[in-house]
């Protein structure tokens, strides 16, 4: 800065946040601030790299100021800072406090992405699937060579939604990630997106994350990401938007519109909408459930200690059995079938088992013991369960009571066609 003449010596934004971001990659240190804290003149960090310096001659009528001052870091800095912060999390929560973690990662594709050279992301999926191939393994050393050197190992474990969806794979899932931590080993938990199509993936990590809270009984489910919490409306946008410090998502009162219509990046890759149908997930597990924070050093100390940061949701519902979670949460519906209005009043009034006289119409192809939807007459979703019978034996008995089903096939195998046991309500 020269008196008087209005100059300035910086350079572009992203020039500025890529050479931080490389000598973070290089480990020459150990912490980057940005606006905050001890900093790094943009003088000083072209000498560190041994950079060529041009001076311009000062414009008149220039004003001097800081370029990062009142932006947020860009998604490329967040989505790497972490190795940063990871440290202190594990130091803190993991040492000090003894807790069983699993970590819900991301970024194989943006790694494998700048591995194999891209400056754009590629619209063909199987070269995205590529990339993530390249990626996770990327992804896994960094978590590798970051736990192990705080004495900790750590297990990458690949999950699409269809392992989820497959109840088979759906307790493979779950007794490998019991056997990590009772090993002491950190799971670091990746989406396959190698081998996931658009169709049978999460698309977001607070899905997968929920999922998983699901999967393994978590006590605490928390998505940190880069804003405090969960907003009433879009901060960037409105500037009276206040944080929710705590939201019950069965409290009529409260309207969450805002929050739903909202697809934007306000709370990470998914939107808000994500986060919302997230936390009913986890909630349905028993799962105490947060949005908070990931840019700040202690945010899951603090949870853990029950002080308040971010955003709780929570539900009045009660916890669903493990069985009943699958339906309700993860199973994929194979078939439908439309019920009438008694059998609708049976199901949601009286808690009973669904029988074939309510039965009015089959629809789609189904094997016994695959998760079917129970419809209204409207064609809105009120239950959805475990069938006893496929849909050719459904079509053949539908409407008829027990004594009629006799008199057709000779034998009953089984009364009800969904047990209440294997039903959940909508």
């Amino acid at each position: 800065m020269r008196p008087g003449t209005q100059s300035r010596r910086f350079t572009h934004i992203l020039d500025t946040i890529d050479v931080c971001f490389k000598a973070w990659q290089k480990n020459k240190c150990i912490y980057y601030s940005i606006s905050n804290k001890d900093s790094y003149s943009i003088l000083s960090v072209a000498r560190f790299f041994k950079s060529k310096i041009k001076f311009l001659p000062p414009r008149k009528g220039e004003r001097f100021a800081s370029a990062l001052t009142n932006m947020s870091l860009s998604n490329r800095v967040q989505k790497n800072f972490g190795k940063i912060r990871l440290k202190d999390y594990v130091e803190d929560f993991l040492k000090k406090n003894n807790q069983e973690v699993v970590i819900i990662s991301s970024g194989a594709v943006a790694k494998g992405m700048n591995d194999l050279g891209f400056k754009t992301r590629p619209d063909t999926l199987s070269v995205l699937q590529a990339c993530a191939a390249v990626g996770q393994r990327g992804v896994s050393e960094i978590y590798q060579k970051t736990f192990e050197s705080l004495g900790y190992s750590t297990g990458q474990v690949l999950i699409t939604h269809d392992d989820i969806a497959n109840r088979t794979r759906y307790l493979n899932a779950k007794n490998t990630l019991e056997s990590l931590l009772e090993l002491e080993v950190i799971p670091i938990v990746n989406e396959n997106d190698c081998v996931a199509t658009e169709e049978i993936s999460f698309g977001d990590n607070d899905r997968l994350g929920a999922a998983l809270a699901g999967l393994i009984r978590a006590d605490k489910f928390v998505m940190l990401t880069d804003q405090e919490g969960v907003f009433s409306d879009d901060p960037s946008t409105n500037k009276e938007a206040a944080l929710l410090s705590k939201i019950n998502l069965d409290d009529k009162t409260i309207d969450l519109s805002q929050q739903l219509n909202s697809s934007s990046g306000l709370l990470g890759r998914g939107g808000m909408r994500t986060k919302i149908e997230a936390a009913k997930t986890s909630l349905n597990s028993g799962a105490m459930t947060w949005v908070a924070s990931g840019l700040e050093p202690d945010s899951l100390l603090k949870i853990y200690n029950n002080k308040q940061v971010g955003t709780q949701i929570i539900s009045d519902k009660s916890t669903l059995q493990s069985r009943k979670l699958w339906i309700a949460s993860f199973g994929s519906v194979a078939g439908s079938i439309s019920i009438d209005e008694g059998a609708c009043e049976a199901l949601v009034a009286k808690g009973k088992s669904l029988l074939s006289v309510g039965i009015s119409e089959v629809i789609g192809n189904f094997n016994k013991g695959d998760l079917i939807s129970c419809l209204n007459q409207e064609g809105v979703e009120i239950a959805r369960g475990l069938s006893n019978y496929n849909d050719q034996e459904l079509q053949a008995i539908k409407g008829l009571n027990s004594e009629e089903i006799k008199d057709l096939l000779g034998l009953l195998s089984q009364e009800e066609v969904i047990h209440r046991n294997n039903l959940v309500l909508s």
